[in-house]
């Protein structure tokens, strides 16, 4: 059997690979699809991550929210009879303005129907002497803790006895508005004019830090109306 080595010269340039050339052009082809995909994926991904930290936020302040209305729409001065200690110095309503860091960080206690029962105990739901406190964390960040104690009891030690209800906060601050329309950064119902009694409205404001654009917090705020008050 004779071989043509022509036909079989033919053969192998038919099946040769690519050049250096056609090889240098797919790669810079490649390179320019990678760098143009390669950002709209990142900041999709972005996006994505941003929208769901928000989400977390939104949530956390709205069940934050919702906890200190239901509270606050429960308050209310009670009978001295009913008051552990020394009536004539028991707070039965207080708001403080206060800083932590340079930033507003309220407190506010009170007596309210609301008492949540969050342990193995048989206490029971009623009256609770309720307090919101803020503390300042490592990273700077501000948390907000709840206290709830049954209404016959002692108030607890300031800063003690609570359970965080919200945290990653920049600041958080009460207002409280009479019945005339004026409005107060503290109120006291032991002492001057508030004595005895309960603001008519109870301003609330959230401010969280947004860790994608910290120079400019979150905000949610509302307005609580307070029903037993004068």
């Amino acid at each position: 059997m004779i071989l043509d080595s022509t036909n079989i010269y033919n053969s192998r340039k038919n099946q040769a690979g690519f050049t250096l050339l056609e090889i240098i052009v797919a790669l810079l082809i490649f390179a320019v699809i990678v760098s143009v995909i390669y950002p709209a994926y990142t900041g999709t991904y972005r996006n994505i991550d941003v929208a769901e930290t928000q989400a977390e936020i939104y949530e956390m302040a709205r069940i934050t929210l919702i906890r200190i209305i239901e509270d606050i729409e429960s308050t209310y001065i009670p009978r001295e009879s009913d008051i552990s200690g020394d009536s004539e110095n028991t707070e039965t309503f207080t708001g403080q303005s206060d800083y932590l860091g340079g930033r507003r960080a309220d407190r506010i206690r009170f007596f309210s129907k609301s008492h949540i029962d969050i342990t193995d105990s048989l206490v029971e739901g009623g009256d609770a002497k309720i307090a919101y406190y803020p503390l300042q964390k490592e990273d700077e960040s501000i948390s907000l803790y709840r206290s709830d104690t049954p209404g016959n009891l002692e108030w607890p030690e300031e800063n003690t006895k609570g359970w965080i209800i919200c945290e990653g906060l920049y600041s958080i601050s009460f207002t409280y508005t009479d019945k005339n329309g004026n409005t107060y950064d503290d109120w006291d119902t032991s002492v001057g004019n508030s004595r005895n009694k309960l603001p008519s409205i109870i301003h609330i404001t959230l401010e969280f830090i947004d860790k994608d654009d910290p120079e400019t917090p979150l905000i949610f705020s509302t307005a609580v109306a307070v029903p037993l008050a004068d």
